[in-house]
């Protein structure tokens, strides 16, 4: 009897301790946490990914520009100084870098003058294959001029574009772009990343703009940026975990017409957290995981520095993430007292400069520019020599 008495107590206590904890696990880490810690928390996983980000090799394709390259002068985008239609059905195929490179490049004969090549057709394919050597990937600069130790290099750096369309057209107004990519890349045999960049421009009568990109990482980290102008201008601003939000800041502006007054909504989210002021809220509003909350009161910090140059803005005046201005949040605590938070301060200065440096890069990439580019050019000249009967 005693024992059955001792194993009933037993049973009863591990119940209700089952209990306990099955109450306590309802409640997410979030919610057990203060509206600071758990912004605390999310800024700190944003800093962890930004590290990670930074770390691969993605990260220096994504924030390659000129400021990279040894030497110096700014070159101009070729894709808006003629007229002319690339397709992926022009440039599918397989196409690899020679090695060496002779010092003027292999002069093919194209009509009725010459051009230089850096690549040769070596087979079909329903894509755009681009095997060339890293060293020459990572300095496109480099790409048409011949070094020591070229002989020496292996082509272990692929690109795979099942989309690609680039189209500019001229006209007495003005110019329309329609572009599109969509590849994976590979170093080493080893996934690098994916690109894909969809942009339209309408520099002639309607002028409008709509820019997107993005960028993923094999280890399933992106980063995206979009851009919109004409009647409604839009920007936003992305860092994404396996399709889940770490980072992303968006702004929205309608123009007023005869009709409606002006219309705009600013979001910054941080994980679950997120910051919101549209033009019908007289004050900044905080939501964790959906929910209002009424404890924490924003103040927005502008920065006067960021103008561009004699009254010029850009986009990144008004971000957070490019440094156009700073957040300081004022929570109250539930015995009454407040504290203060900077939200730069918070994530800290490096983690927002590579933030900014990440973003401002997704822009316009150089990389697609200089190489992706560079080379459906040459590839749409050595298809069209081909079709010609060269």
């Amino acid at each position: 009897m005693k024992r059955n008495i001792v194993a009933v107590g037993m049973l009863l206590a591990f119940s209700a301790a089952l209990w306990s904890c099955s109450s306590s696990d309802d409640k997410t880490p979030e919610q057990n946490q203060s509206l600071e810690q758990n912004l605390t928390s999310e800024t700190q996983s944003l800093a962890v990914a930004v590290d990670e980000i930074t770390a691969s090799e993605g990260y220096g394709l994504i924030t390659m520009s000129d400021n990279t390259k040894e030497g110096t002068e700014e070159e101009s985008d070729e894709r808006f100084s003629y007229g002319h239609t690339i397709t992926l059905e022009d440039i599918k195929g397989v196409y690899e870098y020679i090695l060496p490179v002779p010092d003027e490049g292999t002069s093919t004969k194209m009509g009725n003058g010459y051009w230089n090549s850096a690549f040769e057709r070596v087979g079909d394919s329903d894509f755009f294959v681009i095997n060339l050597p890293q060293e020459k990937a990572t300095r496109p600069w480099k790409l048409y001029v011949g070094e020591d130790g070229d002989s020496e290099l292996d082509n272990d750096f692929n690109i795979t574009a099942s989309q690609y369309n680039s189209s500019t057209v001229m006209n007495s107004e003005g110019f329309e772009f329609d572009y599109l990519l969509d590849a994976d890349i590979t170093i080493e045999e080893e996934a690098a990343g994916a690109i894909f960049v969809d942009w339209n421009m309408n520099m002639s009568t309607n002028m409008s703009w709509d820019y997107e990109s993005e960028f993923s990482f094999p280890n399933g980290y992106s980063v995206g940026h979009e851009f919109q102008f004409g009647d409604t201008t839009e920007f936003a601003y992305n860092l994404k975990k396996d399709g889940e939000v770490l980072f992303m800041e968006e702004v929205e502006y309608i123009r007023s017409t005869e009709e409606a007054e002006a219309e705009y909504e600013y979001a910054l989210t941080i994980g679950n957290i997120k910051i919101v002021k549209n033009s019908s809220s007289e004050e900044y509003m905080v939501y964790r995981n959906g929910e209002l909350e009424e404890d924490a009161v924003i103040t927005v910090l502008h920065n006067e520095d960021t103008t561009t140059g004699e009254g010029e803005e850009d986009e990144s005046d008004h971000a957070f993430c490019r440094g156009g201005l700073d957040i300081k949040i004022t929570f109250t605590n539930e015995d009454g007292t407040q504290e203060e938070v900077i939200l730069s301060e918070l994530i800290g200065e490096e983690t927002l400069e590579q933030l900014d440096e990440i973003f401002s890069s997704m822009h316009d990439m150089y990389f697609v520019n200089k190489l992706v580019d560079r080379v459906a050019k040459e590839a749409y000249d050595i298809n069209m020599g081909e079709g010609a009967g060269e």
